[in-house]
């Protein structure tokens, strides 16, 4: 019979079988070897034709059970005849033999008939290495049942041989489509790469050059709304925040070294400053590891936020800046990230949160909700009946301008539109971010919201939010949002 007939015949069950024999096969010969070659003393060689027989009786008992499952190939049927010969042979010469002839049979002839015994390990090692049997899991199904289980019929044979088939093709199915979406992915990878060193070209060798005519024009907003090149922007950064406070290097070393002389003083307010500082920078961007004590950046953002708690002591150092902060550091050098935040301060949003305006405050928020109820009026709807008020996801927003609520590309896209289109953008954005969600939010209680809103997850992409915040309207009727800002700032003095 071949070998993959047996395999057929059987199954899996062979696998089973091939342990047991080859297991006590090898531990009844490695009893033996032991017994026989330490020990020749005549006490042994009771102990020896005791432990013998256990063997034999042991090795039977495995032929035997074999047998039943290996009964249709030739083979093995011949190598348990040679099992069961050798067996009858040795004990009849054990019964009869003295104790000389018992150590000379124990040690030569007895060896060599149990190596002769192993052959089944043989037959089931050649089983096991059938090329005929397919790997893995789904291929059992083709496989007959064992001889004490009814066969399959027909149908059911074919049946199997379908859903195997159907399983392949799924497989094979599958493999293409990830075989296609790595080739479109890879596609789209060298065409943004192709665009991205164009672009960059354009703003090195056109836009940058000549900021003060280029900045305003149609073709650099454009480009300026998809987001930066990372290597432009830092610079670009620079340019739209300018510098009005006229920030230079020799005002800022001399904060650096007011603020390390200023902390020495245990009794002064500003201690209380750097232990703030402190711990909020180690909570700045804790995937990066660049801002945490020990990291290459971590003196440097200190010093940038001690020297502006130095500079502006009216606005001290309030939670959310070292993110503003750290996202220029990532994008600039150290003095062009600290006037950058010098003059971001001085925006009329950014500072009106800062210095915690409440009055200016409010009028943000009334002219938010009602651009709200004018864009989402069922999502209004729906935080009106929840509870959920914009103070309650907008102003860690606005504090950290984003940044700690998304991933950083994203956050670095809406950074670029922030610095050309100013205050009003972070508005614009916290309700495309809500046109994006509207589905999910509308499902959604207060606390579910809030934290929803809190840690946007990462599958929000910058082309779905750009796609969203151009959509929104931020005007009402003729009134643009500076007018809804004025209008509500009249009504609350």
């Amino acid at each position: 019979m071949r070998k993959s007939q047996l395999v057929s015949d059987y199954g899996c069950i062979e696998y089973y079988f091939k342990d047991i024999l080859v297991d006590s096969c090898k531990s009844n010969r490695n009893n033996l070897d032991s017994i026989i070659d330490t020990d020749d003393s005549d006490s042994s060689q009771t102990a020896t034709s005791s432990a013998l027989g256990s063997c034999l009786d042991d090795l039977e008992s495995d032929a035997s059970l074999l047998s039943l499952h290996t009964s249709s190939d030739a083979r093995s049927e011949e190598c348990f005849d040679t099992v069961s010969s050798s067996i009858h042979i040795f004990n009849r010469k054990t019964k009869n033999s003295t104790k000389n002839s018992l150590r000379n049979s124990t040690k030569s002839n007895l060896k060599k008939k149990y190596d002769g015994i192993q052959s089944p390990e043989c037959i089931i090692g050649k089983i096991c290495n059938n090329e005929e049997i397919v790997a893995g899991s789904s291929a059992l199904i083709l496989l007959d049942r064992p001889p004490n289980i009814p066969a399959k019929s027909i149908d059911e044979q074919l049946e199997h041989k379908k859903l195997y088939e159907q399983v392949i093709q799924n497989a094979k199915k599958k493999e293409n489509e990830s075989f296609k979406k790595q080739k479109e992915y890879l596609k789209q990878k060298l065409k943004n790469e192709e665009r991205l060193a164009s672009v960059t070209q354009i703003w090195n060798q056109e836009i940058i050059p000549n900021w003060n005519t280029m900045s305003q024009t149609k073709r650099c907003r454009d480009l300026w709304w998809n987001g930066l090149p990372s290597s432009v922007r830092g610079k670009v950064w620079s340019l739209a925040i300018g510098n009005d406070l006229f920030i230079n290097e020799e005002l800022y070393k001399s904060c650096v070294t007011n603020s390390a002389t200023k902390f020495k003083d245990s009794n002064d307010c500003s201690v209380h400053c750097l232990e703030y500082i402190y711990l909020d920078i180690t909570r700045t961007f804790p995937h990066l590891g660049i801002f945490q004590q020990g990291g290459p950046y971590f003196d440097v953002l200190k010093r940038i936020l001690s020297a502006f708690v130095c500079l502006r002591p009216d606005v001290g150092y309030i939670q959310g800046m070292c993110f503003i902060a750290a996202i220029l550091l990532l994008n600039m050098e150290e003095l062009p990230a600290f006037i950058c935040l010098v003059n971001l301060m001085e925006t009329q949003c950014l500072k009106t949160f800062y210095t915690v305006n409440h009055p200016m405050m409010t009028s943000y928020f009334l002219t938010y909700s009602d651009l709200l109820k004018h864009n989402l009026s069922k999502l209004s709807i729906h935080f009106n009946k929840i509870g959920l008020t914009p103070e309650m996801y907008l102003v860690e927003w606005i504090y950290t301008v984003y940044t700690k609520s998304m991933n950083l590309e994203l956050a670095s896209i809406i950074w670029d539109n922030f610095l050309r289109e100013n205050d009003s953008f972070l508005f614009q954005t916290a309700l495309g971010i809500l046109y994006s969600n509207e589905t999910e939010l509308l499902q959604m209680d207060s606390i579910m919201c809030a934290q929803f809103l809190t840690k946007l997850p990462d599958s929000f992409t910058s082309s779905s939010l750009l796609k969203s915040t151009a959509l929104i309207r931020m005007s009402i009727g003729k009134k643009s949002f500076n007018d809804l800002l004025l209008n509500h700032q009249k009504n609350i003095h």
